[in-house]
């Protein structure tokens, strides 16, 4: 190893006090981000369950799959347009104003179907929006270097917020009612703009000096995304697995949806239901972010991750068929979901790393917003189908079962092809 190179490794793991300070500000801006929407997606599912619980899902992904078919090229073109210090602080004051219109909307207890759609495709674009936000300005923010030192400290403060928020809505939500927590989410993006204010001030002295670079344009590339997902076999891959966990994810979203139907009667309690889910998920989540997750991607590689959620679905979900009732169904969606974004999502995601760059950031977006979106539809639709010719609990159990287990033989072709990727570099 060449002097150049020690230096460059030194400074990749030295963390010096004024990025300590920036990392930190990220850290409690991600967690208010992340805790603003936590705080109304409780609101969102019992809005949803209230206006026909699984019979009007399929029509809420299909008004989000729509929505973000629309945004994704529109949102490029206006990132590209204006500079962050005007458009950062004009988004997230839009998004915090919106959160009070609907206040009224949201607490009604019996709602239209329409402000229903209406209320559930704003929350789902305001979460994909203001995190795309986060991620590109702290990607304009940070050199490779810093990123490399810092992302991972700051993503905590996201998982931190997304385990303060449900657990706010659940305790406060019978004292203020829904329309309160949708004014604690619109100041949560207020603080969060403050924070935006704040890293600016430290990125005129700290931050890169590139002033290019914070006007680029977020996304690009739309349809050789999808023309790259359907020629590369790793890519075909990855669309598959997300396929698959549309399958298992919205079933149990919609079978969860229709027990908080069924069961409760009142907003207030329909809430703190999909609050105290969410809740136990993000909690079971940091578990595996800081414990499991680790150990496994370091010994053994993405791929055993990758099984041990495929795994721990597949034993979940055989309850559920099994011992179908309201315990087991709300224990497999916290199972099932903490495992994604706990185990599965950083395998996923490293896997990215082992392709090229055209790849990463065509193809993968495409994956990851459209293939996503049409999953959801596909599966919802699919399900009032198949209810329609006497299909139950039991059998759609069953079916996600399958789906576990397919998951796993793609996860296995996953790294195979990403694998075959890092050999040709």
């Amino acid at each position: 190893m060449t002097s150049t190179q020690q230096a460059q490794d030194s400074a990749t793991y030295t963390v010096s006090a004024r990025d300590l300070q920036a990392a930190a500000i990220a850290a409690v801006y991600f967690f208010f981000v992340l805790g603003s929407y936590y705080l109304v997606r409780p609101v969102r599912e019992q809005l949803g369950a209230a206006a026909g619980g699984s019979d009007v899902l399929p029509w809420l992904w299909t008004g989000t799959f729509i929505a973000t078919l629309v945004l994704t090229p529109f949102y490029g073109a206006i990132v590209a347009r204006y500079p962050r210090r005007i458009f950062i602080p004009i988004a997230y004051a839009f998004f915090a104003v919106g959160m009070i219109a609907f206040s009224t909307i949201a607490s009604s207890e019996h709602p239209s179907t329409w402000a229903a759609i209406a209320f559930y495709i704003w929350v789902s674009v305001f979460n994909l929006f203001v995190v795309a936000v986060f991620w590109s300005y702290m990607a304009d923010l940070f050199t490779d270097a810093q990123a490399r030192r810092l992302f991972g400290p700051i993503g905590i403060g996201g998982t931190l917020g997304a385990i303060a928020g449900p657990t706010a809505a659940k305790a406060l939500v019978g004292d203020i009612g829904v329309a309160g927590l949708l004014w604690l989410s619109s100041g949560a993006l207020l603080l969060a703009l403050a924070c935006v204010l704040i890293l600016s001030q430290w990125a005129k002295r700290h931050g890169r000096r590139d002033a290019t670079i914070a006007e680029r344009p977020i996304g690009g590339g739309w349809w050789a995304g999808a023309k790259a997902v359907w020629a590369d076999p790793f890519m075909r891959a990855m669309a598959i697995l997300m396929l698959l966990a549309d399958v298992i994810g919205t079933m149990l979203y919609a079978l969860n949806s229709d027990i908080a139907r069924d069961t409760l009667s009142t907003a207030v309690a329909r809430t703190e239901y999909f609050a105290g889910i969410d809740q136990s998920a993000n909690l079971l989540q940091i578990f595996y972010q800081l414990v499991v997750a680790p150990l496994l991607l370091v010994r053994f590689g993405p791929l055993a991750a990758m099984l041990l959620h495929c795994g721990l679905n597949v034993v979940v979900l055989s309850l559920v068929g099994f011992m179908p009732g309201a315990e087991i169904t709300m224990i497999a969606m916290i199972v099932s979901r903490a495992g994604a974004y706990g185990l599965l999502q950083p395998a996923r995601e490293g896997l990215y790393t082992r392709v090229p760059r055209e790849l990463r950031y065509k193809a993968k977006a495409f994956i990851d917003t459209a293939i996503w979106r049409a999953g959801d539809v596909a599966t919802s639709f699919g399900m009032i189908g198949l209810r329609a010719i006497g299909f139950g609990v039991p059998a759609f159990a069953a079916m996600a079962v399958l789906a576990s287990a397919a998951s796993a033989l793609f996860s296995w072709h996953a790294v195979r092809y990403a694998d075959a990727h890092r050999s040709h570099e």
